[in-house]
């Protein structure tokens, strides 16, 4: 080859890879999308909806829930209140009830309408429910606090058919169990048992199985949530923290891959995946993957952000 093209060829795989490189690098970035000078925690995503808690203090609760449509104006949904799951316009969330958080119980809005939709009989009871997500006519949702001792629940409610399934049950004093997010057929988890020995859960609701997650060897993986193909997103990191957080994904045929690297000091609390929906069908989809994340000390400063990861649709 000659000394000139060899140089040009050089030149314009290098511009190729500096290219690849850079939209890698664009994907990855995290995009801020609830900062303020109040704690920004929990959020839940739709295609025109969007819900939060927000703390009422600098950076101490209580928090109280609002929820935003795109292009208008956020209004408060419930004092004392956590986001769970967005579906269409209805939202499953979690209210804390009595004085300080004695206790906790799920309820259904309508955003459009700001109307609330009966729970079924049974979902909640005189015991912690929380975390709930829903998708289609499905209602998941943890029994028990995440780390509190007693049976720890991970249940799947059918709303239509009243079918419920226990996806998972801890009774370990220094366990931790706690539901991720529902997301079409697929569902996700977390299970510490014990803590830091934490492993995560994708269910498949049609054929009823569950796999774990592989675990890089010395890391916690957690916040896991998971978008309508089953590829999971989550957290994971080395004791202690804001210790080399990483946020990971994984698609169901794949080995885990890196997303982005949290700065020393920070961390994430939970995630959400969603799809916009409304577009043609395409090779490619992105997954609105969002998250929150602290600062780590005595003060802990709440946030808000996305990542926007792009993957080729699987095959049929």
């Amino acid at each position: 080859m000659p000394e000139k093209l060899r140089k040009r060829t050089f030149i314009l795989a290098a511009a190729l890879l500096a290219l690849v490189a850079a939209t890698a690098f664009a994907a990855a970035a995290q995009t801020p999308v609830r900062t303020s000078a109040k704690n920004e925690v929990i959020p839940a995503a739709g295609d025109d909806w969007f819900a939060w808690s927000r703390s009422r203090q600098q950076t101490r609760g209580p928090y109280d829930l609002y929820a935003q449509r795109t292009g208008g104006k956020a209004f408060r949904v419930s004092k004392k209140a956590y986001a769970g799951g967005i579906d269409g316009t209805m939202l499953a969330y979690q209210v804390i009830l009595g004085p300080g958080a004695g206790n906790s119980d799920l309820r259904l809005l309508d955003l459009a309408t700001r109307r609330k939709k009966r729970i079924p009989a049974g979902v909640n009871t005189t015991r912690w429910e929380c975390c709930a997500r829903i998708s289609g006519d499905w209602l998941m949702f943890s029994r028990a606090r995440a780390s509190g001792s007693g049976r720890q629940l991970v249940l799947l409610r059918n709303l239509v058919t009243g079918e419920q399934r226990v996806l998972d049950a801890n009774q370990a004093s220094r366990g931790a169990l706690r539901a991720g997010q529902l997301n079409g057929t697929y569902a996700v988890w977390s299970r510490c048992d014990p803590y830091p020995q934490c492993r995560i859960f994708r269910y498949d609701i049609g054929s009823g199985s569950a796999t774990i997650l592989p675990v890089t060897a010395g890391e916690i993986p957690y916040a896991p949530s998971v978008n309508q193909l089953g590829t999971v997103y989550y957290a994971q990191r080395g004791p202690g923290c804001g210790n080399s957080v990483k946020i990971m994904k994984q698609r169901l045929s794949d080995a885990p891959q890196l997303l982005a690297s949290l700065p020393p000091g920070r961390d994430v609390g939970v995630s959400y995946a969603h799809i916009p929906s409304g577009k043609p069908p395409r090779e490619l989809v992105t997954t609105h993957v969002y998250f929150d994340q602290r600062t780590c000390g005595k003060d802990q400063r709440w946030d808000i952000y996305r990542i926007d990861d792009t993957e080729r649709v699987p095959p049929p």
